[in-house]
């Protein structure tokens, strides 16, 4: 969540009408993807109004409203669009927009292990309610985005000039190693703390469906696992070891699915590096709070001399 597109309740406020129009208009500006307002009307309903920007497609929309249908559905607390006059996608300022359920909640300070304990339960209901999904989308964050990203700074000769050449070479070893065999499902695609909520350590809701994707769930939890079980280099073996203790009750892996955790896991960090890093140097309008791409990296190094599979 960011704010790149500036805009006032008078632009917005016909969509509003049905709850008698708009009170208060807040811009969130944490995250980096797309224009968020927090909106409060005057019958006091809150919402979420996003602005899709550059890597978000108009034509996906559909795709990701009937995601997060789809798990509310099931059960999971997440956003899901309000229609307004049989619409769920509109513009303004020439960009796509939608309004969103309100999720109560807020990110976690710091883990404990009642948190740990009810994050594993709501990620495995979440993969378990993936994996029977008909919905399908390919996932573009990864080999395809790390080509494009590279080869925007083939003339590069930054600070982080070394850290892109070590990425290069990483991408092109193991590019091809990714298997073809493994079951896919819905899954998230960016399961920071950011976009998980909790309400007295207990999680209260999922947002920002807006990577979903077909994949493995291998692929999600290795984001999950880059995002929540490192800091400043230190891998917090003791939450890592709960939170999956208590995930594997109520889902199975297969014995190619963890084989190929250090990979994925690998390939996460890439993602997270070269997206920040082409954030930091493409995205530099709005009111944006950019992310340290030297923090994925760390992580990568960490996966290349430790095997986090060995714990399963």
């Amino acid at each position: 969540m960011a704010v790149y597109t500036k805009i006032d309740e008078q632009e917005i406020g016909a969509l509003f009408e049905d709850f008698n129009g708009i009170n208060h208009i807040y811009g969130i500006t944490q995250g980096v993807e797309n224009t968020n307002y927090l909106i409060i009307t005057k019958s006091q309903k809150k919402f979420i109004f996003t602005i899709f920007e550059k890597r978000t497609k108009k034509s996906d929309l559909p795709f990701f409203h009937q995601a997060m249908q789809e798990f509310k559905l099931n059960g999971i607390n997440c956003p899901t669009p309000i229609m307004v006059n049989d619409k769920e996608i509109f513009e303004v300022k020439k960009k796509p927009c939608a309004i969103y359920t309100f999720i109560n909640g807020s990110q976690i300070s710091s883990l404990n292990d009642q948190a740990m304990i009810s994050l594993s339960a709501s990620v495995s209901n979440v993969h378990n309610i993936g994996i029977k999904s008909k919905l399908y989308r390919e996932n573009n964050m990864l080999k395809p985005t790390w080509k494009y990203i590279i080869d925007k700074f083939k003339d590069y000769d930054g600070k982080y000039n070394n850290e892109i050449n070590y990425i290069t070479n990483v991408v092109n070893n193991l590019e091809k190693k990714f298997p073809k065999n493994l079951r896919l499902g819905l899954v998230h695609g960016d399961l920071f703390k950011d976009n998980i909520f909790f309400q007295n350590n207990e999680v209260s809701g999922f947002i920002d469906f807006f990577f979903t994707c077909s994949d493995t769930i291998v692929y999600d939890l290795s984001t999950l696992i880059n995002a929540w079980f490192y800091n400043y280099n230190h891998f917090d073996e003791h939450h890592f070891q709960i939170f999956f203790n208590h995930y594997f009750d109520s889902i199975t892996w297969t014995n190619e699915e963890k084989e190929n955790l250090n990979l994925y896991l690998k390939a996460s960090a890439i993602r997270f590096f070269l997206t920040r890093m082409y954030d930091q140097y493409f995205n530099k309008n709005g009111e944006v709070n950019h992310k340290d791409p030297l923090e994925f990296f760390e992580i990568l190094q960490f996966h290349e001399k430790n095997n986090l599979q060995d714990f399963f």
